[in-house]
């Protein structure tokens, strides 16, 4: 029997929303509100939907953020926790928390611009190229994006040595803008990432980590939710991210 992300993931329209769903589809699974599309069209469906739900505004460390009303009460008892353990659970950013949708449009053009002018300057697209990709909607973009990397291994993440999405989320599909996110500073030290999963707060976007999201439920029941465990090393260091488990292919 397929889980309900599956079934999700088999009814996304393009190849572009699957791909989208494999790299940030654990949100669908929140006990929270998720969000209405897998990418958010423009910023006034962003608006719409922000409008509609029970939102708390905190302060955390030295910025003050937004986030879904059950998030938030997670968040602020596991910080709660963790100052009684001897350690913070701070912001990285004043955005760390609710996002627009021009926030996301904006950090993927710095990479967009970024990646073309790297590509450019080796040799590895045309100036005619790269013209045309910037001359795209956004939603077309992306999809050009995500083929040039597919196709010609030409990357836009931050160091231009794997995919964009693993960077900076496609503008609409980013979690923050269902304010389900929240990029914690002290990200290092495990024992944040322990405190934050026994109050339902989780990594589900490989690489990216001081991102972490609510999902409302402990590791132990992710799996039956669609959900899969997978460890990454960085600088000599395991990560953990839930991930949803598709069967299907993209």
């Amino acid at each position: 029997m397929s889980s309900p992300l599956e079934e999700l993931f088999r009814r996304a329209l393009s190849q572009t929303e699957r791909r989208l769903l494999v790299e940030y589809g654990s949100v669908f699974v929140t006990r929270a509100t998720a969000p209405p599309f897998v990418i958010f069209p423009n910023e006034e469906t962003v608006q719409r939907f922000q409008a509609s739900l029970a939102i708390s505004r905190r302060p955390i460390g030295d910025y003050e953020f937004e986030l879904q009303s059950d998030a938030m009460e997670s968040l602020v008892r596991t910080v709660r926790g963790a100052e009684r353990l001897g350690f913070s659970i701070t912001g990285r950013s004043g955005d760390s928390g609710r996002r627009s949708y021009a926030d996301t449009a904006k950090l993927w053009e710095r990479n967009v611009d970024k990646g073309l002018h790297h590509w450019v300057g080796l040799g590895r697209m045309s100036p005619d190229e790269a013209a045309n990709v910037l001359g795209l909607s956004l939603s077309d973009q992306v999809g050009a994006i995500l083929k040039l990397e597919d196709e010609r291994q030409l990357y836009f993440s931050t160091y231009f040595d794997k995919s964009i999405l693993q960077s900076v989320a496609a503008p609409g599909a980013s979690q923050h803008l269902s304010m389900l996110a929240f990029d914690v500073a002290e990200y290092e030290n495990p024992a944040v990432a322990r405190v934050l999963a026994l109050h339902g707060w989780h990594r589900t976007v490989v690489s990216d980590l001081p991102h972490f999201t609510y999902l409302g439920y402990s590791a132990d029941d992710l799996p039956a939710l669609g959900l899969r465990r997978v460890e990454n090393e960085y600088a000599g260091s395991a990560y953990s991210f839930w991930i949803p488990d598709f069967t299907s292919k993209v």
